[in-house]
């Protein structure tokens, strides 16, 4: 539906996504819709969220719904969530835990996963662990973390060293 309404002009391509065609992505049981910064263009996607509801008795829940904006002008921003029901928040957006990049990930895009390795092994006692139990802690812990980012990323060497070194303190220091 969000297809033939693109097409039929209901609302307007977001610019770096008009080439491609691409209007939305789904996972699972979430969607994200890319559009021009326009109310008509948001007044469109609420009639083909509308029309689906009505064909399937599925209903979107704007409620749970956020607004994303990037190159729109403060007015126009403001404008838009005083005619519409949603949350709105800023770039880059993190979605099942991940941050959602379009660039080389930088320092601060892997900070929370760096993070969350140093808070897991914070709360560790090494010293009532045998070295193989350690091991075996951060092999099933820490690398089923970074696993998760790395289906999603190449991450960079500094962030890879960083963990070894987290994880190396810990072996071998105890924390």
């Amino acid at each position: 539906m969000l297809d033939k309404a693109a097409r039929e002009r209901q609302f307007g391509y977001h610019p770096y996504c008009q080439n491609l065609k691409l209007m939305h992505l789904c996972f699972a049981d979430d969607l994200l819709v890319f559009s021009g910064g326009k109310k008509q263009s948001i007044a469109g996607i609420l009639q083909v969220f509308k029309d689906f509801a009505a064909t399937s008795c599925l209903k979107i829940s704007l409620e749970k719904s956020t607004l994303f904006m990037a190159g729109v002008s403060d007015g126009i921003k403001d404008d838009i969530l005083e005619c519409f029901p949603f949350d709105s928040d800023s770039l880059p957006v993190r979605y099942l835990g991940l941050p959602l990049l379009t660039k080389k990930m930088t320092v601060q895009d892997y900070t929370p996963l760096i993070e969350k390795i140093r808070s897991r092994i914070s709360c560790w006692t090494a010293r009532y662990l045998s070295f193989a139990g350690g091991l075996q802690l951060i092999a099933s812990v820490v690398h089923s973390l970074t696993n998760f980012w790395i289906s999603a990323f190449r991450l960079p060497r500094k962030c890879i060293e960083e963990i070894d070194q987290i994880c190396a303190s810990f072996l071998w220091s105890g924390l």
